[in-house]
C-alpha cells in the first residue's frame, strides 16, 4: 500500500484534514480547498454516493442540486483516503481498508453570490417544507426520537414529523445502510409510509418523493461515483406506499439488476411490490429462473420468494424444488422483525403456500 500527501485534484493544493462540518442532517467531515473545492470524506468508502451529494449542497449551499449536471454546472473526483493518518491511499487489493474523500467543484458561481470560508464548507441550511417544528429540535434529539419511533414500528408518527421536517428522510436514509441491524430495515420500511402520507397529501409534498427517487437512483448509476447500498430496498418501499404514483420506478428499478451489488435487493424490493400489486412486477418473471443460479443465497432465496408470489399457479414448483436442500443463509426482514432463513427454508414456504 502506498501513501501520500493529499492534493486537490483541481489545483494541486495540499489539502487540510476534514474537519466537522455541521448540515441539516448532523455533521459531516469535510473541508474547502483555496480554489474553492468542497471535499467530504466518506470513512467507510461504502456511501461515496451520499459523500457526494454532500458536497454538492455543500458546495452550492442548499439542496436545490438534482437539475444540477455534472460537467456543465460542476466536476467530481474521488481518491482512496485514510482519515486517521490523513493520507491518500493507493492499493490494488481488494481488502484495502481506506475511505474515499471526494471532491465538488462549481463551475457557476454560487447563489448567495459569495466563496465558502477558506478551509471551512458553509453548513446547509435547513429547509423545512411547513412550520419549524423539526428544525428547533436538536439533530440528536430528532435522531433519538426518530429511532425510538422505529423501534415501536409508529410509522405513521414518522410521517408526521417528516410533514413537519423533510430532513427526516435524509435521516431515515442515513439509518438505512447496516441491513445487518432491524433499525436499518425499519428506517426503510418508513420510507414507504412518508411515500404514502406525502403522495396523497399534495403535489408539493409528492415532488419531495420524487426527489428523494431521483437522489436514489442517482446514487445507484455510475455518474454518482459511488454506491447507494439500500437503494433498491428504499426505492421498493416509496413504490409500496403508492404504487399508482410511483409505478414508473419499478422498470428503472429492474433495468439495474446485472449489478451484482444491487441485485439482491432489486429482487426483495420486486418481492414487497408483488405482495401488493403483482401486476407491476410480473414482467420481471422471465428473468428469474437464471437468477436460481447466482453464488449469492440472498439472490436465490429472494428470486424464489418472487417467484411464488408471481405465480401462485405453481408453474415453477419443479425447479423451485430443486433448492429444498439449499442451505445458504438469507437475511430476511419480515412484520418488524430481521431473521436469518435458508434458501431451503423459503423454498419450503412457497411450496407449501402453493400445495394449499
Amino acid at each position: 500500500m502506498v501513501r501520500y500527501t493529499p492534493e486537490c485534484p483541481f489545483c494541486g493544493r495540499i489539502i487540510d484534514r476534514p474537519d466537522e462540518v455541521k448540515t441539516e442532517f448532523g455533521s459531516v467531515p469535510g473541508g474547502s480547498c483555496e480554489c474553492g473545492t468542497i471535499y467530504v470524506c466518506d470513512l467507510t468508502g461504502h456511501n461515496t454516493g451520499e459523500a457526494y451529494m454532500e458536497a454538492l449542497a455543500l458546495a452550492r449551499g442548499n439542496w436545490q442540486i438534482n437539475e444540477m449536471g455534472e460537467d456543465t454546472d460542476y466536476e467530481t473526483c474521488d481518491i482512496d483516503y485514510d482519515m486517521h493518518s490523513h493520507q491518500r491511499v493507493f492499493s490494488q487489493g481488494l481488502g484495502s481498508p481506506a475511505g474515499r474523500l471526494v471532491f465538488v467543484k462549481l463551475k457557476m458561481s454560487r447563489e448567495a453570490g459569495s466563496e465558502p470560508p477558506r478551509n471551512m464548507p458553509a453548513a446547509v441550511p435547513a429547509q423545512p417544507v411547513t412550520g419549524g417544528a423539526g428544525t428547533r429540535e436538536s439533530n440528536l434529539n430528532r435522531k433519538d426520537r426518530l429511532k425510538a419511533l422505529l423501534e415501536l414500528r409508529a410509522y405513521d408518527e414518522v410521517a408526521d414529523m417528516a410533514m413537519e421536517d423533510k430532513g427526516v428522510i435524509r435521516l431515515l436514509i442515513s439509518l438505512s445502510y447496516d441491513r445487518q441491524d432491524v433499525t436499518s430495515w425499519r428506517a426503510i420500511e418508513a420510507i414507504g409510509a412518508i411515500s404514502r402520507t406525502f403522495s396523497k397529501d399534495s403535489m408539493e409534498r409528492l415532488g419531495i418523493v420524487r426527489d428523494t427517487v431521483r437522489r436514489l437512483l442517482w446514487s445507484m448509476g455510475e455518474e454518482s461515483g459511488g454506491i447507494g447500498w439500500s437503494s433498491p430496498e428504499l426505492l421498493g418501499e416509496i413504490v409500496t406506499g403508492d404504487p399508482d404514483a410511483f409505478n414508473d420506478i419499478v422498470p428503472i428499478l429492474w433495468s439495474f439488476r446485472d449489478e451484482d451489488m444491487f441485485r439482491a435487493g432489486i429482487l426483495w424490493a420486486m418481492g414487497r411490490i408483488a405482495v401488493t400489486r403483482p401486476d407491476l412486477v410480473g414482467f420481471t418473471l422471465p428473468d428469474l429462473p437464471g437468477m436460481l443460479k447466482d453464488r449469492n443465497p440472498a439472490v436465490r432465496g429472494y428470486a424464489i420468494w418472487l417467484m411464488g408470489v408471481l405465480d401462485p399457479r405453481g408453474s415453477v414448483n419443479e425447479l423451485i424444488s430443486r433448492f429444498l436442500g439449499d442451505s445458504g443463509p438469507v437475511p430476511f426482514y419480515r412484520e418488524g422483525e430481521l431473521v436469518g432463513r435458508t434458501v431451503a427454508e423459503i423454498a419450503g414456504e412457497v411450496l407449501h403456500k402453493q400445495a394449499q
